[in-house]
């Protein structure tokens, strides 16, 4: 789930037309930080993921909603025998 969690974090702050930079200095946080946060390679806490979503004005409802549907395709695309049934 956290993959899908990054990815969808990155695609927010892209249409947003945020860079990296900007934010990580909004954040007050090493660009690094919020790079792994999107590449899913350190944590994240609900409290900063909360905080982010805030701060890019994402409607939460459809951040998880496209989380899951993401979750749902990889699963789909592990499994192609559940997608013949």
């Amino acid at each position: 789930m956290l993959e899908a969690i990054g990815k969808e974090l990155r695609i927010i702050r892209i249409r947003n037309n945020l860079k990296l930079k900007k934010v990580a200095d909004d954040f007050k946080l090493n660009q690094e930080t919020l790079r792994r946060y999107e590449n899913n390679s350190c944590g994240l806490s609900v409290e900063r993921l909360e905080e982010l979503l805030n701060y890019y004005n994402a409607n939460k409802s459809i951040f998880f909603k496209n989380v899951c549907d993401y979750m749902h395709n990889l699963k789909l695309n592990e499994n192609p025998q559940e997608q013949k049934e």
